[in-house]
């Protein structure tokens, strides 16, 4: 399956928007560690990388485990240095060599204490401040490119789930669909997974983040998926949750009330408007189903080349949704020691409102 690529001034222009930021923390550049920004700013996917942004030029280094790869996806305009005695010893190299000192950013999110104390004792030149989270702002706008990705991923996730579903049956294990379900989105085009498959039955769907166990599925079990996909690093994330056999009225009801806060919660995202507003649409149609006390996690966070990314959906957030955002909306209900209800889709936010990325049906369905 072909990728789009982003184009050489797309990286660019990224980069450009990052560099206006410096001046005003007197910054005279930026060291990038995080892999998902490493990425974002230059293309590079390996497991190893630093980027270092300067006023004239860009830098990636990596070891040689990604010589070739770095070669083929990093952007033309940035310089690729392979270090064959640790990163941050070539990124010091790299300094010393031009006699570059001043103010340089780093970010306090992906360095450790260690890696801290070595920059300062390698880089004795340079005078280093933690950076604010400049680069996650910029990737909460997603353009065409990156929200196509998604949407393929998403795709992606909708297909295998429907050729699992034929394996849900009395006997089979929450991990043999799991297992089953990784197999199909890999036999579909998917990359790594964003994260553990979950597949959750009977009074185990009551837990929200369960691990996929030994445990068989039985006539009357709630069984919850929650899965994603990714598609040139770029993730989805789904929730869907069926009933094998026919569902009791108590199931019903709960999945009735889930569906109808997840819905008023998809309609009320717009540009503009704040997330913690979003929340709490769903958590007041839960509310009125005497529900919301099993309701405990947001209602959702945002989505692209990490599956938990801003902004993030829930009571105490400060977020705003922008044109670009691309969030999830999964509302859940939990009943200890009966089971539990969760829908999740991906949304865009857009000019014109909403857009639902995934498109599953999101009704009780009997298996």
């Amino acid at each position: 399956m072909s990728v789009p690529s982003a184009t050489v001034s797309g990286y660019a222009r990224r980069l450009d928007i990052l560099r206006s930021e410096l001046p005003a923390e007197g910054l005279d550049g930026l060291l990038l560690s995080r892999l998902s920004n490493v990425r974002y700013l230059s293309g590079f996917s390996g497991s190893s990388g630093h980027l270092l942004m300067l006023p004239e030029r860009s830098v990636l280094f990596t070891d040689f485990r990604y010589e070739e790869q770095a070669a083929a996806e990093v952007d033309p305009a940035i310089e690729v240095r392979i270090s064959r005695d640790g990163l941050l010893a070539e990124v010091a190299a790299f300094l010393d060599e031009r006699g570059l000192s001043g103010r340089l950013g780093f970010e306090p999110e992906s360095v450790t204490v260690r890696e801290r104390h070595e920059l300062g004792e390698l880089c004795d030149r340079v005078t280093w401040e933690t950076a604010p989270t400049w680069v996650e702002s910029q990737r909460v706008r997603k353009d065409g490119r990156e929200i196509e990705l998604i949407q393929r991923a998403a795709g992606i996730g909708e297909s295998a789930l429907e050729e699992v579903l034929s394996a849900v049956r009395e006997g089979v294990t929450e991990r043999t669909l799991a297992a089953e379900l990784d197999y199909r989105l890999r036999l579909a085009g998917s990359g790594p997974p964003p994260f553990e498959t979950i597949v959750a039955a009977g009074p185990r769907s009551a837990l929200p983040h369960a691990q996929p166990s030994d445990r068989e599925l039985r006539d009357g079990d709630l069984v919850l998926f929650d899965f994603g996909a990714t598609v040139g690093g770029y993730c989805s994330d789904m929730t869907r949750t069926f009933v094998l056999g026919r569902a009791a009225a108590w199931q019903r009801d709960v999945h009735e009330a889930v569906a109808a806060a997840q819905d008023a919660a998809r309609r009320v995202i717009a540009a503009g408007v704040a997330a913690r507003d979003v929340d709490e649409t769903a958590r007041d149609v839960l509310r009125s189903a005497g529900l919301a006390d099993r309701f405990g996690h947001g209602t959702g966070h945002g989505i692209g080349l990490e599956v938990h990314e801003a902004p993030r959906i829930y009571r105490r957030s400060d977020d705003v949704l922008e044109i670009g955002s691309v969030v999830t909306v999964e509302p859940g209900v939990y009943l200890p020691g009966r089971g539990g209800v969760r829908i999740e889709d991906d949304v865009v936010v857009e000019e014109a409102g909403a857009r639902t990325l995934t498109r599953y049906s999101r009704d009780l369905i009997e298996l």
